[in-house]
């Protein structure tokens, strides 16, 4: 009397489906995480960037950071970072317009979303989204698994790699130098040209509307990060024949991450409903293989 595969189906589904039914009522994903006050943000217009990177002179002064270059006895001489690093949290970017051909300079940085996948994805806490609207790191609780910076679709927080004790950094909003203050960051403050404006994220939406409605032909119409990933609180605009996936702003979709991950992570996980069910399954056919045994060994012995 063996176990064929049909019964052996039937058996883990009864038994497995049995535990997930008990279990599973609870196992649902948290809600979105966005405040009624978003906090304040930045407004990134690309169409007034003239890099001359005294935003990102500004932001190294201020949090003390060393200057970079690809050749690095160059750095000695001028900072000329090719991408973001524990040394360059705020980087003036030119890239070309594959369709249209136009160049354009953009600020790339921690785009301090709404509601962050680097917090989502950290096990300790270590990455928080404050009131003021910035997400900052917070080295006492930091345990090194860099979870966060697979977790942030822009990667943006970067390791130091060259420590015997390494931090995880990145653009904290001039947080604690600046904004808890009631100043404006330190990059906005530098900028020349008006390319860079600091202040509530509302009042920011409500500024970039205006200037597409004033000169339609020179922007696009999509105000991005207003939606992107669950929203965030530095926004871009950029030229009318620009597109922004272009200059390296990718087409996101409106949900945020952690809504996707955590539904998921959730619905498997919560109480431990895999163990459970696979442990409920394998003693269900245990019990069957016993009670087969005992019928066998009781025709045997008659």
């Amino acid at each position: 009397m063996g176990i064929d595969r049909r019964k052996f189906l039937k058996i883990a589904a009864v038994s497995g489906g049995a535990a997930c039914t008990a279990l599973s009522g609870t196992a649902q994903a948290s809600g979105p995480q966005v405040p009624a006050d978003p906090g304040y943000g930045m407004l990134n217009d690309s169409t007034r960037c003239i890099g001359c990177k005294a935003c990102q002179s500004a932001c190294k002064q201020i949090n003390t950071l060393q200057r970079e270059s690809a050749l690095p006895q160059d750095a000695e001489l001028y900072d000329a970072p090719r991408s973001l690093s524990e040394n360059t949290h705020t980087l003036i970017k030119m890239h070309r317009d594959e369709k249209s051909g136009e160049a354009t300079f953009v600020k790339e940085q921690c785009m301090h979303c709404i509601d962050p996948a680097c917090q989502s994805a950290c096990l300790v806490g270590a990455l928080i989204k404050e009131d003021t609207g910035a997400v900052t790191w917070d080295g006492g609780k930091c345990m090194g698994c860099r979870y966060c910076m697979v977790a942030c679709p822009y990667n943006v927080p970067q390791f130091e790699w060259h420590k015997a004790i390494p931090d995880i950094t990145k653009c904290n909003l001039c947080n604690e130098k600046r904004v808890k203050k009631g100043q404006a960051t330190a990059c906005a403050t530098a900028c020349p040209a008006d390319a860079i404006v600091f202040g509530k994220r509302d009042e920011l939406i409500r500024i970039a509307r205006t200037r597409i409605a004033a000169k339609p032909e020179a922007y696009n119409p999509h105000i991005y990060g207003e939606k992107e990933v669950g929203g965030t609180n530095v926004l871009y605009l950029t030229k009318a024949k620009v597109n922004f996936a272009s200059i390296g702003l990718p087409a996101f979709g409106y949900k945020a991450p952690p809504r996707l991950t955590e539904a998921i992570q959730h619905g498997v996980f919560k109480y431990f409903i895999p163990p459970v069910a696979i442990y409920a399954a394998l003693g269900g056919i245990m019990y069957y293989n016993s009670r087969r045994h005992k019928v066998k060994g009781g025709q045997d012995h008659e």
